[in-house]
């Protein structure tokens, strides 16, 4: 009996996703439990287990096409099982619950629709592309398709439509990756002189184009949101709009902190071969503060405030397409050596796009630190649907006035954003005078670690 593969459900709010990478082809064999594809939903990406032993008999959803989750993306059958006419016939179900997308309109390309049909070319085109070409009487066989594998996607069309010519005059001839260039920079194909054969417009016309419209090179660009993007614009936008922040700012004398951390690295690398950074022992220092003050772990549901039952420490770090916060489980219980394997392993797999849904979904409380630039202090916006962040400017040596003498100090701002609907002022200001305190005397904070 014929199996569905399907994109899974991946989170509460999760509604769309992408298949990235099939790791397996049409007529391989595949065992339960095996990863057959990798999804990406919003800023995770998720490895899919096939759900039955069998033959991959068909894959429904190439590479690279985002559609609502449960969507079907592949069919699996018993070995000498023939595959069901429905989906030899190309007929892709829809999903189970349809979800719309709160991003962005879906786009006939991207939703889930039949296979693609051969163009009179040789090519494939979508259903709603061929439409589009019937009614537009734009031939398939002079469209350069840009979806996986060559296939003609709607916009492949709407731009040979927008390139076409009037009636009279000569059809408009452009190279693909000149059409490419000329929609990312909003260059008007009409006005760009072809330098290629018969008149053709190539790559290095609309380059030549772009140039004399705009000098500066980046300027007067268009360029698209990724996905990544699109969900850091729309929690941004929620935070800023919804949980009223209140900010506080201390400088904290670093000297302690950094003294016995050039201590204990050669012992903990000797013992453990792990070195820890500033950040672990931050981390460390905000999940003990939290024990004491647990409404900073906490979260609003509705009409309640939840205090959550672990403290997961979420740590910003950039990568290529904005920012990711992956968290560190159970902080206030880690040792110093497993929350910097822990830090470490999540860094390096935030930077490959390989972080689990969970890993980044579980914080509690952020600390975001820009301390390798040259910034002194920063207001940070609340990760929802967390109640607090913790900001860390660069630490700077300043002279100060130590019983009646001139001292050389190295001094950190901290800054703490916080939910005021859930944060009063007075517990804000405790806390973060609470941390001052504990990242000053390390050798009491950390001396049972």
């Amino acid at each position: 009996m014929a199996v569905e593969v399907v994109v899974p459900m991946l989170g509460v709010t999760v509604e769309r996703g992408k298949i990235v990478e099939w790791l397996k082809k049409e007529g391989d064999r595949v065992e339960k439990g095996e990863i057959i594809f990798i999804v990406e939903v919003e800023k995770a990406t998720t490895e899919v287990e096939s759900p039955a032993s069998g033959i991959l008999a068909k894959i429904i959803l190439p590479a690279g096409i985002e559609v609502p989750i449960l969507s079907l993306a592949a069919v699996i059958t018993a070995p000498g099982e023939a595959l069901p006419a429905k989906y030899a016939a190309g007929e892709a179900a829809a999903p189970a619950k349809p979800v719309p997308d709160a991003i962005t309109e879906p786009t006939p390309e991207s939703a889930v629709s039949p296979p693609p049909s051969p163009a009179a070319g040789g090519g494939f085109a979508m259903p709603a592309a061929r439409k589009l070409a019937a009614d537009k009487g734009i031939d398939l066989a002079d469209v350069q398709g840009t979806g996986p594998d060559g296939v003609i996607l709607l916009r492949d069309v709407e731009a040979a439509a927008s390139g076409a010519a009037k009636p009279g005059e000569a059809p408009l001839k452009v190279s693909t990756l000149a059409r490419k260039l000329a929609e990312r920079a909003g260059v008007d194909l009409g006005k760009v002189e072809g330098t290629g054969v018969r008149g053709r417009i190539m790559q290095a016309d609309v380059a030549s184009a772009m140039e004399k419209a705009a000098p500066r090179e980046g300027f007067g660009t268009k360029i698209p949101m990724s996905s990544v993007r699109r969900v850091i614009a729309r929690r941004m936008s929620e935070s800023a709009f919804t949980a009223p922040h209140i900010y506080f700012f201390t400088e904290v004398g670093m000297d302690p902190l950094l003294n016995f951390r050039k201590e204990v690295v050669p012992d903990f690398e000797k013992q453990f071969g792990i070195k820890p950074s500033i950040n672990d022992f931050l981390i460390k220092a905000v999940a003990l503060n939290i024990v004491d003050f647990p409404m900073l772990n906490a979260q609003i549901r509705g009409e309640e405030i939840h205090i959550m039952p672990e403290i997961n420490i979420g740590l910003a770090a950039a990568v290529a397409e904005g920012l990711v916060v992956p968290a560190i489980a159970q902080a206030d219980r880690a040792g110093l050596v497993e929350i910097a394997r822990q830090r470490a392993d999540l860094i390096e797999r935030a930077r490959k796009g390989r972080l689990s849904l969970v890993e980044m979904e579980r914080g509690t409380f952020t600390v975001s630190s820009l301390a390798q630039y040259d910034i002194t202090h920063f207001t940070a916006i609340l990760n929802p649907p967390q109640s607090g962040i913790l900001s860390v400017g660069k630490t700077d040596e300043k002279l100060v006035l130590v019983d009646g003498q001139v001292k050389s100090k190295r001094v950190a701002v901290l800054g703490l954003s916080v939910d005021h609907r859930i944060i009063d002022g007075a517990v804000a200001a405790d806390f973060l005078q609470n941390l001052k305190w504990k990242l000053e005397r390390p050798g009491f904070t950390f001396l049972a670690l």
